[in-house]
């Protein structure tokens, strides 16, 4: 893929000389820019300017002004020493009271065999945010910070879940551990995909359960990233692996599936750059069919170059056709995760996502090494194949770290290990001196576990205790290979 886009509604009090102020403050803080500086050729009117250097720089400036319409847009290309040109559009687009940000990069080729890659996002968007230009989008305002949930904020979560919160971006859930902790810094990714996406960080893990009988266990949880559509279509789920302690890369992959996701959709509302010439010709031609024919050579002028935007927008729409079918082909099923999330659901409550295909993965795995096994040839064979080519989640080995964590002070070991037990789901009452937790119906399988109400006389009862559960749910088989 070789464009970046981004649409997103805007405030409706822009107006042309503010745009064109921020439109000009964003260029001279490119460094590889040289067109406003270093110009060799310009064309000037009152609504539309060029400016050209020698090395190939381009600046585009254009307005449209008609009734209750107003769009204003700018448009940058920079060569680069590697045969490839480097083309951004930012698109202010209002209708009556209603406005909208469309923001367009790409990446194409000037010279035979340049290798072509996806643009980054421009400044602008962080820049139009910075400066409050940006409106709210459905429930959620858009913004470079995450948006923490409250405890009563159960019908905004459902909403993100079933497509009634937003229009325009999609949504990243952040679930909380079961330790309540979070799998990423929120922070640091929301200032990463702002203008693209909105963060929404669940307020602790008990919230997970009652979004999880609300939402018909839908919902992320145990620190999965639930990746959403403004129509409620789950884009991905995530998981931190084992490897990544600081939560960059599953940061780098929230990024990567809402960039991809915007990219690879057309304009919704606002107006795409060529859109602005083609309605500054149409307004032209009204203008020339009541006045005289003086206009007439610039009314050429702009059939000429509306023609240019039309061919334009067919090769966009060609590249928004290779993406979609790029992304229809690569809609493949993680190699850890054996089992679709719909027939999990079905199965009943999983410890964590992924665990039934872990547990699959390790039955097989026993029945490829059992010797006196009564199968054939041909199935022993594919358990060995199956084994080789799948992997178990990891997420069993970060719920022992979890469980041994929480064992691991005796002193404090009947509250943090009872916290971790009642995040999981489980129950509690007070029988005599100690804690009964009960698994819930649906977590099948559980024995009931019993903590001291007073804190451990020693360290080792601690642990013990710790051991005992991680043998209880049976997770050291599911830790890996």
């Amino acid at each position: 893929m070789s464009i970046f886009a981004t649409e997103f509604p805007a405030r409706p009090d822009i107006n042309k000389a503010r745009f064109t102020a921020a439109a000009i403050a964003w260029i001279r803080g490119i460094k590889a820019s040289r067109v406003l500086e270093e110009f060799d050729a310009k064309e000037l009117y009152h609504d539309d300017a060029w400016l050209e250097t020698n090395a190939g720089e381009a600046l585009a400036l254009k307005s449209y002004e008609h009734n209750s319409i107003s769009a204003f847009g700018v448009r940058l290309e920079i060569p680069d020493d590697m045969g490839r040109k480097w083309r951004t559009e930012c698109v202010y687009s209002r209708f009556a009271d209603a406005a909208f940000l469309r923001i367009r990069g790409q990446c194409f080729a000037v010279e035979p065999h340049a290798v072509l890659e996806t643009p980054k996002k421009p400044y602008f968007i962080s820049q139009s945010i910075e400066d409050n230009w940006t409106a709210s989008d459905g429930k959620l305002q858009i913004q470079s910070t995450p948006h923490y949930l409250q405890t009563n904020a159960l019908s905004l979560a459902q909403a993100i879940l079933t497509g009634h919160a937003t229009e325009f971006l999609p949504c990243i859930y952040v679930s909380r551990n079961n330790d309540n902790s979070l799998p990423l810094d929120p922070n640091r990714l929301a200032k990463k995909i702002a203008g693209l996406g909105h963060i929404v960080v669940e307020p602790d893990r008990g919230f997970s359960f009652e979004l999880m009988n609300a939402s018909n266990r839908e919902n992320p949880y145990a620190g999965a990233i639930g990746i959403f559509a403004p129509s409620g279509k789950q884009l991905s789920r995530l998981f931190r692996k084992a490897d990544d302690r600081s939560g960059y890369k599953l940061e780098t992959l929230c990024a990567f599936s809402v960039n991809s996701f915007m990219s690879g959709l057309a304009a919704k509302r606002g107006w795409e750059w060529q859109q602005i010439q083609e309605e500054q010709s149409r307004l032209l031609r009204g203008q020339i069919s009541s006045e005289s024919t003086d206009s007439f050579n610039e009314y050429i002028d702009y059939v000429d170059a509306e023609l240019k935007a039309k061919d334009e927008q067919i090769e966009n729409l060609k590249t928004l056709l290779e993406i979609a079918k790029a992304s229809s082909s690569n809609e493949t099923m993680d190699s850890s995760d054996l089992l679709p999330i719909a027939l999990a659901k079905v199965i009943g409550r999983e410890l964590y996502e992924g665990e039934f295909s872990d547990r699959l993965r390790f039955i097989i795995k026993q029945m490829a090494v059992l010797p006196n096994l009564d199968v054939d040839e041909r199935t022993s064979a594919f358990a060995q194949e199956f084994v080789k080519s799948t992997n178990f989640t990891g997420r069993a080995a970060s719920l022992i770290v979890q469980i041994k964590a929480a064992s691991k002070d005796g002193n404090e070991m009947p509250k943090r290990l009872g916290a971790l037990l009642s995040a999981m789901g489980y129950s509690k009452t007070q029988e005599g001196k100690h804690l009964k937790f009960k698994a819930p119906s649906d977590l099948f399988g559980m024995a009931d576990e019993v903590l001291p109400s007073t804190p451990s006389d020693s360290q080792r009862g601690g642990k013990n205790r710790g051991g005992d559960i991680i043998r209880h749910l049976g997770l050291s088989n599911l830790r890996g290979n």
